[in-house]
């Protein structure tokens, strides 16, 4: 039987780590401090998706949540290909290619597998804006487009209320004066509490 304990675990111990990473950078210039808050930003990213896929896969194929209960499955897999391979076809006249950084996608991934009334879609629901932030992000610290800069003013506009230019990611992700405690840490607090939810049903 698959188990979410050690995924649940595993993300804890990563983002203590990354905390960790943060606060040893406090002593060091800002411009470090900014480069290397926009790295941990990715490895938090990075954290987030292949936990989600984990998640989902474990879940369709009969995992319980920590709390012991069980999901309330529609089409129960045997293995991890089985899950994914049903999460793209299952009930689908066209298959879908998997997104695990999305509220709205990560739904979509399990709605013909798992019933809509199991707790899961209220989470993600729950989680799906910060979901889109830390998206945002990532794709503009990855990207540096056109495409992923008008993503990014959302955010901006959405902290600062207002489309303040020049407002770097580095800036965004370690400013005190936007968030305190700053964005980034914000962002890897509610991240395992997002974690603590879903897995705990």
């Amino acid at each position: 039987m698959p188990s979410l304990v050690g995924d649940y675990a595993a993300f804890q111990a990563e983002t203590d780590r990354l905390r960790a990473l943060l606060a040893s950078t406090n002593a060091l210039a800002p411009v470090h401090r900014k480069h290397i808050a926009e790295i941990a930003l990715l490895r938090l990213a990075i954290l987030i998706e292949n936990t989600m896929r984990s998640f989902c896969t474990k879940m369709v194929c009969g995992a319980t949540y920590i709390d012991g209960t069980a999901p309330a499955l529609l089409a129960k897999q045997n293995n991890g290909s089985q899950a994914v391979h049903a999460m793209r076809f299952q009930n689908r006249p066209n298959p879908i290619n998997l997104k695990w950084n999305e509220g709205k996608a990560l739904r979509a991934n399990i709605e013909k597998l798992i019933d809509a009334v199991d707790p899961v879609y209220g989470h993600l629901i729950n989680h799906a804006s910060f979901l889109t932030d830390v998206r945002y992000i990532r794709n503009h610290i990855a990207h540096r487009n056109s495409d992923s800069r008008k993503n990014y003013v959302k955010v901006v506009r959405r902290y600062y209320g207002a489309n303040v230019r020049g407002v770097t990611v580095g800036n965004l992700l370690i400013s005190p004066k936007l968030s305190t405690p700053p964005i980034l840490e914000t962002h890897i607090i509610t991240s395992r509490v997002m974690i603590k939810d879903l897995m705990r049903g």
